[in-house]
């Protein structure tokens, strides 16, 4: 499995976004986590919760309830993000969680939060996570509903049980050539309408690059003045 991973800072003042690759005998894992700006601790909250699933994840090895062996790690990542808030106070604070486990043939994923799952198929762009933030909510208005609070969380890792868990039963089938994407929010302006243009949809297509880094060059490339962090993980699948 082919697997590269970029980050950029964008224009805050520190990097809140962590990651987390592991490979097993079955597949490889990836994990991306947003910790929620203008709150307590966002970098070590992701960071805790990326450790704590991939701890987790790799302990239950001989599971072979995939989806199962996600919602527990996800359970165990989320009671990190609780035992390190109190510790630190019990300050508020919180992060997102997008983690997807790749096979030969099959995508399995759980999420919580904003961070994005892509697929890019046959020049085609598809999200394939739900987003669970007020963005989502006001797109059933009709696109010329911009809402000043569309970037606010509708769940996240807090300590507390999450209002909203995107966790399939079931792997999404693969197929030779696949690239899948995992992303904090960051990508907005560049993927998130999943209709690229085309100097993007170059970036796709090309396997001349690693697919991680040029994809955030191209976003450091858009000059967003207030751009924030930026997390891309890439698998290709055979």
């Amino acid at each position: 499995m082919d697997v590269h991973a970029a980050q950029w800072i964008g224009m805050r003042e520190r990097m809140e976004d962590a990651y987390a690759v592991s490979h097993f005998p079955q597949g490889t894992l990836a994990v991306v986590c947003d910790g929620m700006g203008g709150h307590s601790h966002g970098d070590l909250v992701a960071r805790a919760a990326a450790d704590a699933f991939c701890a987790a994840f790799a302990r239950l090895e001989e599971m072979p309830d995939v989806p199962r062996r996600l919602r527990v790690a996800l359970d165990e990542a989320n009671e990190a993000v609780g035992a390190l808030l109190l510790e630190r106070g019990g300050d508020f604070g919180g992060t997102t969680l997008l983690a997807a486990f790749v096979t030969r043939h099959l995508l399995y994923h759980i999420s919580v939060g904003d961070s994005a799952l892509f697929l890019w198929r046959g020049g085609s762009l598809s999200r394939l996570n739900e987003d669970h933030s007020m963005r989502a909510f006001y797109q059933g208005f009709g696109p010329e509903c911009a809402m000043p609070d569309s970037h606010c969380l509708r769940s996240a890792l807090t300590g507390e049980p999450p209002e909203m868990v995107d966790a399939p039963p079931q792997g999404f089938p693969l197929l030779p050539h696949d690239r899948i994407i995992l992303a904090s929010d960051g990508v907005e302006e560049l993927l998130f309408d999943c209709n690229p243009k085309a100097s993007v949809r170059r970036i796709l297509s090309s396997t001349d690059t690693p697919l991680a880094p040029a994809l955030v060059q191209a976003v450091e490339a858009l000059r967003f003045p207030l751009a924030d962090n930026v997390t891309i993980l890439t698998l290709d699948a055979e």
